[in-house]
């Protein structure tokens, strides 16, 4: 019985990578998740430390949305790769370059448009 040939995949580095770095998001985000549940409201804080508590909370939520937008990055990355159309940009459909997809696994844009997608332009 001959073993049938698996297509070898050219972006397995990258998708490697994606797949770590949503693991690690995962991670941050149960235990930011944890520390959110966790109330250390003892009775005898004071306004300041109750101040200093909601904003250490809001900044761990803000984070959370930050990591919550790579987490779908990375996902879309991953649909990309199934339809065959990674490492091209949703944008303009020029190749994206292998040092850019090394440095930004999920990115959707070539650096062109990337620039352009900041400025508000895109």
């Amino acid at each position: 019985m001959a073993k049938a040939k698996t297509k070898p995949n050219p972006f397995q580095a990258h998708e490697d990578a994606l797949r770590t770095k949503q693991r690690e998001l995962l991670a941050s985000f149960e235990r930011d998740k944890a520390a959110g549940n966790h109330v250390n409201d003892d009775g005898i804080q004071d306004l300041a430390d109750k101040a200093a508590s909601a904003y250490s909370k809001e900044l761990n939520f803000s984070l959370s949305d930050t990591e919550r937008n790579l987490l779908m990055a990375i996902d879309e990355a991953f649909v990309r790769m199934k339809n065959g159309a990674y490492g091209v940009c949703t944008n303009c459909a020029a190749v994206i370059g292998e040092k850019r997809l090394q440095a930004v696994p999920w990115t959707p844009f070539c650096i062109d448009c990337q620039e352009l997608q900041e400025k508000g332009l895109l």
